[in-house]
């Protein structure tokens, strides 16, 4: 009951104080150590979904996973035809659903699939280390300027944690999946006002206009033609 109550009572002083929020975050671009210690909430994974919300009207969760299971079928298809180089990380990628019939599973082997599509490399994206026990190496980290994280997952049963990077700061931890720490990272992206890295930006931008449908208006190269293979 406190916690439910102390998360109303942090939510309605977040949105109280977004205006000035903003305003800092957007004018000032503070680096993502500061925001952490200025505004620690804002990476709060409940209010991650609350600042989203309150930047675009959208709810993230509902809007990514909807539209992500709309084009799960679609997608899956148009991955088994890629060609070239790409095929065997493809087929790596999609004999992942072998282990695992379940629905996060299918709908992490689409993000990971789609990387590989659009010729991104997952790794800028996540980086597992499978024989970590704690916390991360510090040193390790602060190389990393955005970056899911993973541990765990192993043979012996061990859970799989996922962790956000950002900046080389680790902003979140304990999140129970890939694909719940790929939203997050969305909406975290919005919230610190951060720009799509470089080597992915095709894939936040299909992310972005595609499944959560906004600025869907104005597309780049490679989104258009997979839209329209999506749609037909």
């Amino acid at each position: 009951m406190r916690r439910v109550t102390n998360q109303k009572a942090i939510g309605k002083k977040m949105a109280r104080t977004f205006s000035c929020r903003r305003q800092e975050i957007v004018e000032d671009s503070p680096p993502v150590r500061d925001l952490l210690e200025r505004w620690p909430a804002l990476f709060d994974v409940i209010q991650v979904k609350e600042e989203f919300k309150r930047l675009t009207a959208t709810d993230l969760e509902s809007q990514f996973y909807s539209n992500l299971d709309k084009y799960t079928d679609r997608l899956l298809r148009l991955f088994c035809f890629k060609g070239g180089n790409a095929a065997r990380k493809m087929n790596e990628v999609l004999m992942l659903l072998d282990q695992d019939a379940g629905v996060d599973n299918c709908r992490e082997v689409v993000i990971r699939g789609l990387m590989v599509y659009l010729s991104e490399n997952t790794e800028h994206l996540i980086t597992h280390y499978q024989h970590t026990n704690g916390d991360l190496d510090p040193d390790d980290l602060k190389h990393h300027t955005l970056q899911m994280v993973t541990k765990g997952g192993s043979a012996d049963g061990s859970p799989l944690e996922a962790g956000i990077l950002l900046e080389g700061v680790q902003v979140t931890a304990g999140l129970k999946s890939v694909l719940n720490a790929c939203v997050i990272l969305i909406g975290l992206m919005y919230a610190v006002n951060l720009s799509y890295p470089k080597p992915l930006r095709y894939t936040f931008k299909f992310f972005q206009k595609i499944l959560l449908e906004l600025d869907s208006g104005k597309l780049s190269p490679k989104i258009p033609s997979l839209k329209n293979n999506l749609l037909t």
